[in-house]
C-alpha cells in the first residue's frame, strides 16, 4: 500500500488559494516571494500540505511523450497521506503502483481555493516523487508474537546503515535519518489505538483484524527513487534483504554455553526432541522461556522445531518466512470502506 506522497502533479496550480511568504530587505524592499504550504482537507478531516512550483523536466517530457497532464508553468506540490485523505484510515488501502490514479482521487477531491482548475481532466498527472512510503502487513499469529518480533530485531538485526536499528517506543528504524532509504516496523493495531481513524463504524473491525499484524514500512527519497519506474510492494522484500538478520539453526546447537536457567535448558531440549510445550509449560513460564531463548539462540520455541527447520532464517526473524505471511487477502467488511472498492 501507498502510505506517503511528497512530490510535484502536473495539475495547474495557478490559481490555487494560497497564502504567500515575502522577505523584506533591510531597506525596505522586496527580495522575494514565495507560495506557503497550506492544509488540504477531506471529508475525513485528514490533511495534506499543498503548495505550487515549477514543473521539472521530466515531467513535461513525460506530458509531451506519454500524454500525461503537465502544466508549463505553476503545477501542485503536495506531501501527505492520499490513503488517509481518501478514506479515513491506512489500515489498508490501495498498491504504490496506483500512485497515479491515486494522486489523482486525491486531488479531485480538494475543496474550492485547493482544486486545481484542470481537476477533472481525464489524463493521468505527470508525478515527480520526491518521496514515497511503502507498506505490507505480516500476520504474526497474535499480538505478542508482532511485539516480541519487534524488540528482538532492535537488538539484533542490523541494516548497511552506518547507525544500528532503533527503538522508539513501539517501533523500531533502520536508518531513520538516512537521505536515501529508511525501514521501520511497528504494530499497526497499537497505532490504530493511539490514533484512532474518522472512520469511528469501521474502527472495531480494524483493531481486530490488525491485532496480531506486524508493518512494515519502507520510506523512499529522491535518490532511491531517481531510477525507478513504477514501484509495487515487491519493493519492500528488496529492501528488507539488506538487513543483516543474524541465523541461527535448530539444529547443532551447544546447549552447555547457553546462559539459560537449568529449567530453560530442559524446556528447549524438550522443544529440540520435538515435544509441544504447550502442554507441558504454564503459558507465562512458556512466554519467559521463549523470550530468554529468542534472545540467545534466535529460535522461536512457540512454533514447533520441525516446521521451523524449514525456514531459511528461522521463523521470527526470517525475511522469508515474512514474505510468506504477507497479509494479501483482505476481509470483505473491510475491503468495502477503502478508496476505489466497489
Amino acid at each position: 500500500m501507498i502510505d506517503w506522497f511528497a512530490g510535484y502533479v502536473g495539475y495547474d496550480a495557478s490559481q490555487m488559494v494560497l497564502g504567500q511568504f515575502f522577505e523584506i530587505s533591510s531597506a525596505g524592499e522586496l527580495v522575494r516571494h514565495r507560495a506557503r504550504w497550506e492544509t488540504a482537507r477531506s471529508s475525513w478531516e485528514s490533511g495534506v500540505q499543498v503548495t505550487r512550483g515549477e514543473p521539472t523536466e521530466a515531467m513535461l517530457k513525460a506530458s509531451r511523450e506519454m500524454g500525461f497532464l503537465c502544466a508549463e508553468s505553476a503545477v501542485l506540490r503536495v506531501s501527505g497521506n492520499p490513503v488517509k485523505f481518501l478514506q479515513g484510515h491506512n489500515a489498508a488501502g490501495p498498491s504504490v503502483a496506483q500512485l497515479g490514479s491515486v494522486v489523482q482521487g486525491m486531488v479531485r477531491a480538494f475543496t474550492e481555493g485547493f482544486r486545481p482548475v484542470d481537476a477533472d481532466d481525464e489524463r493521468l498527472p505527470s508525478v515527480h516523487r520526491s518521496r514515497v512510503d511503502v507498506t505490507t502487513a505480516v500476520d504474526m499469529g497474535t499480538h505478542r508474537d508482532a511485539h516480541d518480533w519487534i524488540h528482538l530485531a532492535a537488538s539484533a538485526v542490523k541494516s548497511r546503515h552506518s547507525l544500528g536499528p532503533e527503538l522508539i517506543g513501539d517501533t523500531v528504524y533502520w536508518g531513520r535519518k538516512s537521505q536515501r532509504w529508511s525501514l521501520k516496523a511497528y504494530c499497526k493495531h497499537c497505532e490504530l489505538k493511539a490514533h484512532q481513524p474518522m472512520a469511528v463504524e469501521l474502527l472495531a473491525d480494524l483493531l481486530e483484524w490488525t491485532r496480531p499484524q506486524l508493518r512494515i514500512e519502507l520510506t523512499l527519497r529522491r535518490p532511491e527513487l531517481r531510477d525507478r519506474g513504477t514501484l509495487d510492494e515487491s519493493i519492500i522484500w528488496e529492501f528488507m534483504q539488506r538487513l543483516e538478520i543474524p541465523t541461527m539453526k535448530a539444529t547443532g546447537m551447544d546447549l552447555d554455553n547457553l546462559d539459560l536457567p537449568p529449567a530453560g535448558l530442559l524446556a528447549l531440549q524438550a522443544w529440540l526432541d520435538g515435544h509441544d510445550l504447550k502442554a507441558l509449560l504454564p503459558t507465562r513460564t512458556r512466554y519467559r522461556y521463549r523470550r530468554l531463548i529468542l534472545d540467545q539462540v534466535g529460535v522461536d520455541i512457540s512454533m514447533s522445531a520441525t516446521d521451523q527447520t524449514k525456514a531459511e532464517p528461522n521463523a521470527l526473524l526470517g525475511i522469508e518466512e515474512l514474505q510468506r505471511r504477507e497479509v494479501i487477502e483482505i476481509p470483505d467488511r473491510i475491503q468495502r470502506s477503502l478508496f476505489g472498492a466497489g
